[in-house]
């Protein structure tokens, strides 16, 4: 006897994989149950639940025009039919006058080791081409920024910039606005690293002027002329800005005519005055190398019998001084005049340096002396020696009962000179010991005053010409 599997698998006509479904529902709801017998449990079964696609209708061709664009705007894609972006406005007549202005965001970073500057600016030029005037309104209109690859616009430039570029987030950053008689404005957000020819011979109580060029590449003074728009006040921003070590001054505008072996090109530039603070600077260098000058004086109040301890305080000076020497020159570019922070730091070496050398002469002095004091005190012990011969034999001349020939008055002579040189050379000798001690006492006084008038004599020079 054979049998339907479907009939194995299926009882009172259910499938065997409902069965299990619901075998599972039921334990899964009497676990429920057990675990939380206070709580009631409401099934409520999902009803007229639909899926839709959303499926928008298709826009007619006259919907933005008739709806949400008035009738004076123009239509641009007829404008641009017969539109050459290939030939600047009013091509074959006079030259076309193109203004400036800019708003500056930001100066992020100023290099003394790269001798650049980095700016963001907003970029404006206004001209007028006549191709894209209309009529029906006085008021101007804001064009989506991409329609400007099918515009004639100036090819403007950095000439003095390493890098640029524009941004691009979230679109690219650039503003288009038309007025009816053609006249255009052409808005751009630029990072620019320019360079700065800086003069660092006061650094870091030095000024610096640095400058932002813009020049036409490819057009003459025959087809394009470039002006600021409102004179200085055509630059704004630069009194609001934090700029770290420097303080942003003043800033004067020109414009200019610039000849290469092409031609004459129009040329505009602004420039702007920085002054460097000099907190900083004077904290991380200044301060750090007179407290290591003040400290190699503390030796000239040790002992000159410890040389450990006075010569591994000099040494260690001069080796911290050669470190901030060694920093100030890898924060600055390798260039072949003298700054006055090298001065200041080659100043402070000098007086360290000067203070262990003044150990070694105290030390040398020391032991040149003591050599001769020792000598001499052997040339005394000789004298007395020779004076004790004199007694001695007219001990025995008057025990012997006979003369030697000698006075007593001529006895007494060389004696009274024999002691009267034994005390001189003991005072020399004790003279000599006192002066070495003196080089210390001495030191005490002119290191410091000497430095200080120095230091005054710097800050005085420096101070002045600023």
């Amino acid at each position: 006897m054979t049998r339907d599997p479907s009939s194995v698998l299926s009882v009172s006509g259910y499938p065997h994989e409902h069965i299990m479904a619901s075998t599972d529902a039921s334990v899964l709801f009497l676990l429920l149950c057990f675990l939380y017998p206070y709580t009631s449990f409401q099934f409520t079964p999902v009803a007229n639940y639909t899926t839709t696609e959303w499926n928008p209708q298709p826009i007619p061709n006259n919907y933005l025009a008739t709806l949400y664009t008035p009738s004076w705007v123009p239509n641009m894609k007829k404008k641009l039919v017969n539109y050459n972006r290939n030939l600047r406005p009013g091509f074959g007549g006079p030259p076309l006058l193109v203004k400036m202005s800019l708003d500056v965001v930001s100066i992020d970073h100023i290099s003394a080791v790269d001798l650049d500057f980095t700016i963001c600016i907003l970029l404006r030029q206004y001209w007028k081409d006549e191709r894209l005037a209309f009529t029906g309104t006085n008021e101007s209109i804001s064009l989506d920024g991409r329609l400007v690859e099918y515009l004639w616009v100036p090819d403007t430039f950095f000439p003095n910039s390493k890098f640029s570029f524009l941004h691009n987030v979230t679109m690219a950053n650039r503003l288009l606005r038309l007025w009816p008689d053609g006249s255009i404005v052409y808005g751009q957000r630029v990072t620019v690293i320019a360079e700065c020819n800086m003069d660092l011979r006061k650094y870091p109580l030095d000024k610096q002027n640095c400058s932002l060029h813009l020049e036409s590449y490819g057009y003459t003074t025959d087809d394009m002329i470039y002006k600021w728009l409102k004179g200085d006040d055509s630059v704004r921003g630069l009194q609001n800005l934090q700029v770290a070590q420097f303080r942003v001054k003043n800033h004067r505008t020109k414009e200019m005519i610039v000849t290469y072996e092409t031609g004459a090109y129009p040329h505009v530039a602004f420039s702007f005055r920085l002054t460097r603070e000099v907190a900083y600077i004077f904290l991380q260098m200044y301060v750090p190398s007179t407290l290591l000058v003040m400290i190699s004086w503390v030796s000239f109040w040790i002992n000159k019998d410890s040389p450990p301890a006075r010569v591994s305080l000099g040494i260690t000076t001069v080796l911290a001084q050669t470190t901030f020497v060694t920093s100030a020159r890898a924060s600055l570019p390798k260039i072949s005049y003298i700054k006055a922070v090298d001065v200041y730091l080659l100043m402070c070496f000098f007086f360290v340096f000067a203070a262990l050398g003044e150990y070694a002469i105290v030390s040398f002095e020391s032991t040149r002396r003591k050599r001769k004091a020792a000598k001499k005190e052997k040339e005394i012990q000789e004298l007395q020696m020779t004076s004790t011969e004199p007694e001695e034999e007219q001990s025995w001349s008057t025990k012997e009962g006979s003369s030697s020939g000698i006075s007593e008055e001529t006895k007494a002579r060389r004696m009274a000179r024999i002691r009267a040189k034994v005390a001189r050379i003991q005072k020399v000798s004790l003279h000599d010991i006192e002066d070495v001690d003196n080089i210390d006492r001495y030191s005490r006084i002119i290191f410091p005053s000497t430095f200080v008038f120095c230091a005054v004599l710097y800050w005085t020079v420096y101070l002045l010409k600023m």
